[in-house]
């Protein structure tokens, strides 16, 4: 079970290393708990060394993904119809 977790985290954290790849090297991001600004590439060195804001950013990101893929996130934006 600590194997599969293990190798969870690390295609999470894969996974979003390739989604900020193909973003914009200009791109920056905020982080609301360390009130810092970073790069696209900062982000990316964050995760790798496995920090406190790259594995925030990974968790955000894979909250967001499972929202999007649920349909939670489409539902949140279109207003109730009844």
């Amino acid at each position: 079970m600590q194997k599969e977790t293990q190798e969870n985290l690390k295609k999470e954290r894969e996974l979003v290393i390739a989604r900020l790849e193909v973003m914009s090297p200009e791109l920056h991001f905020s982080s609301g708990h360390s009130f810092q600004n970073f790069s696209r590439d900062e982000i990316i060195a964050q995760i790798k060394e496995g920090t406190n804001v790259g594995a925030e950013f990974v968790k955000t990101e894979m909250e967001f993904l499972r929202a999007l893929k649920d349909g939670k996130l489409l539902k949140s934006l279109i207003p109730d119809q009844t």
